[in-house]
């Protein structure tokens, strides 16, 4: 007779998938969840057995767990050839994935500038602020990483490349750090009292609106842009935007208009940006006296909800505008 012991072994098989670092699969009781054959497992990804291959499809390339090696070479390879363009994961997949089969995806930090991620290079700078491959080769030669002939960089992951823009701009000139979180209670002021800590200081006295359309369209973010009504900021969008989509978004470009369930107006934003993973950034400016910052679109709805979502001026629209070009 089976002990109660065994009986919760058997039903643990049932429910275990065991991998090594790499993906492939232990032998003998793996791919069993509930009793039912199941295909999703490395990273999430679909075990692809038609063939008896035992790829895993990652959407861009295929990927072999017995071998921890691409079947397909990067669509990026030409921009770090020291790096194989079959090797997965930088060779360490217990610290790093590959959630698309594409090695590129920079991540903002708070002050505007980009942090480099697994395999990012100058296309990918490109295609993050839309700019031509000559100027985001000019802004890594210019902070002193290196470009070969065949366009490989010096780069490393969480190697900055700072970003000179109005938003970047806008944010070096605010030396407090009356933070959003430290304005929301979610962090303690920095230490002292007065302008700049439980305050911001003079060069802060702006608000989202004002920061939104100013710098939208290339325009100095400073103490003059502020827009103190809701209303002024929608006839701004009405006359000088043209909506967009989420999708057709530009960096540095788009505004994001936020609006209670009423669709009253509560927050302007700048998209700055989607990493390959999907994440959303902005620029905002949240209140009349926090610093600026560059943040998760996510962080800013949860942090801020009194903000809404981000809603269309009317019926069928985003919430996303576009400046009209001169």
């Amino acid at each position: 007779m089976a002990s109660i012991r065994d009986k919760k072994w058997a039903v643990l098989k049932k429910k275990r998938i065991n991998l090594y670092p790499f993906g492939l699969q232990h032998k003998g009781y793996n791919n069993v969840v509930n009793g039912t054959e199941h295909n999703w497992d490395y990273q999430g990804k679909e075990n692809q057995k038609e063939l008896g291959l035992n790829w895993h499809d990652f959407g861009a390339r295929n990927y072999d767990a017995a071998l921890g090696r691409w079947m397909n070479p990067d669509p990026l390879s030409e921009e770090f050839a020291e790096w194989s363009p079959y090797t997965a994961m930088n060779d360490n997949p217990i610290n790093y994935t590959d959630p698309t089969g594409l090695a590129a995806e920079w991540v903002p930090d708070s002050e505007g500038n980009l942090i480099a991620e697994s395999g990012d290079s100058t296309q990918s700078l490109a295609d993050y602020q839309g700019v031509s491959y000559t100027e985001a080769a000019k802004q890594l030669k210019d902070q002193g990483y290196t470009i070969n002939s065949k366009g490989t960089l010096s780069l490393k992951i969480g190697d900055k490349v700072e970003l000179d823009n109005v938003f970047t701009e806008s944010i070096d000139n605010s030396t407090g750090g009356f933070s959003t979180d430290v304005m929301m209670g979610l962090t303690p002021p920095p230490a002292g009292s007065g302008p700049g800590v439980t305050s911001g200081t003079s060069a802060d006295d702006y608000n989202c609106w004002g920061s939104a359309c100013a710098g939208s369209q290339g325009k100095k973010i400073d103490n003059t842009v502020g827009i103190a009504s809701p209303t002024t900021f929608d006839s701004n969008l009405t006359t000088d935007y043209t909506s967009t989509t989420s999708s057709s978004a530009s960096f540095g470009k788009t505004v994001l208009r936020f609006a209670d369930g009423a669709n009253n107006t509560q927050h302007g934003a700048v998209f700055y940006g989607k990493s390959k993973n999907g994440t959303t950034y902005v620029y905002s400016k949240n209140g009349w006296h926090a610093k600026p910052e560059v943040m998760k679109l996510s962080d800013l709805k949860t942090k801020i909800p009194s903000y809404g979502t981000v809603q269309g001026l009317t019926t069928g629209t985003s919430g996303y505008y576009n400046p009209n070009k001169p």
